[in-house]
């Protein structure tokens, strides 16, 4: 795909990790927040897909994109394969697309997916006040993100 903007090239591949691989979803969906580009994450051992993950609001002129990540059965939750798909995007994106920045947007009702993301290293930026309205009620949202030269610092050390 290439972004008419800036005539870069947006290459769609498969990414890998020990445990996991992710598959991307048929085409880009471009709107006009940006591009989104969807994941499935499959099981090596069994198959069996996990969940999604995707860059979504994906703008490359700026360097930038939002970031979503979908495990829908909760056995699944907590077995690392969130924290391995984690990883193998964020590579992707600041190693091989060169990002700067990568975002999330989080509704505070949902503390599993705040927790995952801070203890990522994600960095708190900010509160949508009562910005998510779900079974009849409002909740904030909560604004992490994470920084290539922060991402570059972790990997670094590790």
């Amino acid at each position: 795909m290439t972004d008419t903007n800036n005539n870069q090239t947006i290459y769609q591949e498969s990414l890998e990790a020990e445990r996991i691989v992710m598959i991307p979803l048929p085409g880009h969906s471009v709107q006009d927040d940006g591009i989104n580009t969807w994941y499935t994450i499959i099981d090596k051992t069994s198959r069996a897909p996990i969940g999604m993950i995707g860059m979504v609001h994906q703008r490359p002129e700026w360097r930038n994109t939002g970031l979503c990540i979908m495990i829908p059965d909760e056995r699944n939750r907590g077995e690392g394969y969130g924290l391995g798909a984690l990883e193998v995007m964020e590579r992707y994106i600041f190693e091989s697309l060169a990002y700067q920045r990568i975002a999330v947007q989080i509704a505070e009702c949902n503390q599993a997916a705040v927790h995952f993301f801070k203890k990522a290293g994600y960095k708190l930026e900010g509160v949508l006040e009562l910005g998510y309205f779900h079974d009849n009620q409002y909740c904030d949202i909560i604004l992490l993100r994470l920084l290539q030269k922060e991402y570059m610092g972790r990997i670094r050390t590790q």
